[in-house]
């Protein structure tokens, strides 16, 4: 497939002139697209940028079995941040976006005096969480939010914003959610390492390949996130990288790193509709509790490989506050 050789006049995320044409990479099973990267702060990014219909088709239509796996896992999450937020505000409203059954929020709840909101962008996710969680949990993103102006104090946003469209509009309608001196927590990928494999694989073979992980429209560089908040009326307060391990695999440094992208040119097609679960049918499949205090102790230690400088890991956390 020829690639568009016209980048966009100018960055989406720094708003710098020009692009260059980076690689192309499999969208879904028998979508192509070209990726353009910016040399004034290293992202790159789908250009043009996917049409609505093609994004949906990235995602296989999930009866959200598969959150019901990580269930404890996700739930120990929310204790975790709970006691992480215990020392800065003692109540408040906190919004899970991309928030899955809610079971990070479910946690949360447990632990805190807070109250805790969610969007899933899966209607049937949302209203599955709602119903086993006893959770408010709407159903769409950001610029979806049923809730007024200054209503929220924490937003938290895992992996979600890579997968946006409108990354920008997206920020800005977090920002507006939050009042006077509220938090965005984003954790998201190193994006010049999330497309390095694409990006090696097309030089090597000549061909497009998937994404490490399908959906993602942006690849975000260290760099541009605090410029990118601004703009959105957000100031960076911390960028930590971590999951180093994973970035030696995506350099290609580990045998077989590459492997699965040989092996998979592109993404199984999406999955048939299943009928949806029950409550007593997901709490069956939930199972008994994991060991908390194992959890807590592992989770502690690995938050100690946080760093706040480089950009050796494979995923980046955010902190922002509102101007």
């Amino acid at each position: 497939m020829n690639h568009n050789p016209s980048g966009p006049s100018e960055c989406p995320v720094c708003r710098a002139p020009g692009a260059s044409f980076a690689c192309q990479a499999v969208l879904y099973a028998g979508c192509e697209k070209d990726i353009f990267s910016c040399a004034g702060c290293g992202s790159s990014y789908y250009w043009p940028s996917p049409a609505p219909e093609d994004v949906a088709r990235c995602y296989p239509y999930s009866y959200y079995g598969d959150f019901l796996k990580q269930y404890w896992k996700d739930f120990y999450k929310g204790r975790m941040l709970a006691d992480s937020l215990a020392g800065w505000r003692g109540s408040g409203t906190f919004l899970d976006v991309g928030c899955a059954l809610g079971t990070l929020l479910a946690g949360f709840r447990e632990r805190s005096g807070w109250k805790v909101l969610g969007l899933e962008y899966s209607k049937e996710a949302a209203e599955a969480g709602s119903r086993l969680n006893g959770l408010t949990i709407a159903p769409g993103g950001l610029l979806d939010a049923p809730w007024p102006d200054r209503s929220v104090d924490y937003v938290h946003m895992n992996n979600v914003l890579e997968h946006e469209s409108r990354p920008l509009e997206a920020l800005r309608a977090a920002a507006r959610l939050l009042g006077p001196g509220g938090r965005l927590h984003l954790t998201l990928p190193n994006g010049p390492l999330d497309l390095r494999p694409t990006r090696v694989l097309y030089r090597r073979w000549g061909k497009a390949v998937v994404t490490r992980h399908g959906g993602h429209l942006f690849f975000f560089s260290k760099r541009s996130l605090g410029p990118l908040l601004e703009r959105a009326g957000l100031r960076l307060l911390t960028v930590k990288n971590f999951h180093f391990k994973s970035a030696l695999k995506a350099r290609g440094w580990t045998p077989g790193a590459y492997r699965l992208f040989a092996a998979h040119l592109s993404p199984a097609p999406p999955r048939a509709e299943a009928p949806p679960l029950s409550s007593e049918e997901c709490r069956a499949r939930i199972g008994a509790p994991r060991s908390w205090p194992r959890y807590r102790l592992g989770a502690g230690w690995r938050r100690l490989w946080r760093l706040p400088f480089g950009e050796m890991g494979c995923d980046l956390e955010v902190f922002a506050e509102k101007s």
